[in-house]
């Protein structure tokens, strides 16, 4: 595991943003790094005044070099921490990802459900170019799928950030899958044939990446799709779940009877 202290201090600022309880192990750790990196920037202490007397000046010129040696090993010294103090807060950071990516499930559940409603008041067709802007039937729903679709992108970002802290999401279509699931695998399922419907799901998704409003609002139409944040690594899970519909349906169209892909299909399912 590759601890990241910059991704660690974004995804603090995020949940902040959101206003996610901070875990008193996240504040301690920053403390100590704050109070670690204070001393490692603390500056020469004052020097004194010349003394009125040549008899003091070697005192004083000796007790100030004593002065400015204390606060140069001071400062070495407190580098010697920095690491590990870095390491630590960015250790206490990565433990409280999963509670903050569950804080922002209901308010993703929220707006969803919301846009869900804004959904079924619009046509199928949300190409802008071809939206009766004059008909404030269509309008309306489609100005509250917008400010929706708005939000939705701040929370998802926000999110991106706080998985940052925890290595991030990594592989492909990681935008659909850390919002969105396909339904796990099934031997029975694979063999009905339900893989081409549910890739024609991923396909259709890919093709709105220029559309703002309706990318989301086919996330939110799509009944095979089940909405909600994914937890760190949870990501690769969803997408993994596609590499094993795949697969097996690759597996069973290369078997020569129902038996032989019914066999096939388990074992790849199985693997």
């Amino acid at each position: 595991m590759i601890l990241n202290v910059n991704a660690a201090e974004k995804a603090v600022r995020a949940a902040e943003r959101r206003g996610l309880d901070i875990p008193a192990t996240v504040r301690e750790a920053a403390a100590v790094d704050a109070a670690v990196n204070a001393a490692m920037r603390a500056p020469d202490p004052e020097r004194p005044p010349v003394p009125a007397t040549a008899a003091d000046v070697a005192a004083t010129v000796q007790q100030y070099a004593l002065d400015l040696q204390a606060a140069d090993l001071t400062r070495r010294a407190a580098g010697r921490f920095n690491e590990d103090a870095r390491l630590l807060y960015a250790q206490a950071v990565f433990d409280a990802v999963p509670a903050w990516i569950g804080g922002l499930q209901k308010e993703f559940a929220t707006l969803t459900a919301a846009l869900a409603k804004a959904a079924a008041k619009l046509p199928d067709e949300l190409d802008p170019a071809r939206i009766p802007w004059n008909n404030p039937a269509v309008t309306a729903p489609y100005q509250r799928a917008e400010g929706i679709a708005v939000q939705l992108d701040q929370l998802v970002a926000d999110r991106a950030d706080i998985v940052a802290a925890a290595g991030g999401d990594g592989g492909r279509d990681n935008a659909l899958f850390a919002v969105a699931t396909l339904p796990e695998p099934t031997a029975d399922a694979v063999l009905d044939r339900q893989w081409p419907r549910l890739a024609q799901v991923v396909s259709g998704w890919r093709e709105l990446r220029h559309q703002h409003v309706a990318r989301w609002v086919y996330l939110a139409r799509q009944p095979d799709l089940t909405l909600g944040l994914a937890t760190p690594g949870e990501v690769r899970q969803r997408a993994g779940a596609v590499e094993a519909w795949r697969n097996a349906t690759h597996a069973a169209a290369a078997a020569l009877s129902r038996a032989g892909a019914a066999e096939q299909v388990r074992r790849v399912l199985a693997a």
